[in-house]
């Protein structure tokens, strides 16, 4: 079932930026969108991935936050119903390595969906992936790209 948008299919892999997971946990600026944005991957079967970097940044800004390790161990838990995580293999970090982005952590996140084979990056920052090959959108712009 897919009524968003050609080109939009089931098969459709999005790359979620750790900054998208970090406004819905803390319930940040723009959590609406990311949150909305999760409810339409789910109902129209699209693929979220997120990098096994995200996941260590994720737990420790979590339980930096909280300040309590069982809390942040059940926080992952839900993110992991969400979203499937990407393996960052060496080729990712050689590869992100020989860009020489002043953010290295963005980088080897775009280069492990880039080699992962994703159709766009979701960020609330489009800045931190300027000039790449991949298309960039916040949550809002993709969905009303979706055309949701």
């Amino acid at each position: 079932k897919n009524t968003g948008k050609k080109g939009y299919g089931k098969d459709m892999k999005l790359l979620i930026d750790t900054n998208v997971i970090l406004d819905m946990v803390f319930r940040r600026k723009g959590c609406d969108d990311s949150m909305k944005l999760f409810r339409k991957i789910k109902d129209y079967g699209y693929v979220a991935y997120i990098t096994a970097s995200s996941v260590t940044d994720l737990f420790y800004i979590t339980r930096k936050v909280l300040h309590d390790t069982g809390q942040t161990y059940a926080v992952m838990e839900n993110i992991f119903k969400l979203v499937t995580v990407l393996s960052v293999t060496e080729k990712d970090i050689m590869d992100a390595f020989g860009q020489k982005w002043k953010d290295f952590e963005d980088c080897v996140q775009y280069m492990t969906g880039k080699n992962s084979g994703a159709d766009f990056i979701i960020t609330v920052n489009r800045g931190d992936f300027e000039d790449v090959l991949l298309p960039v959108r916040t949550p809002a712009e993709w969905l009303e790209e979706a055309g949701m």
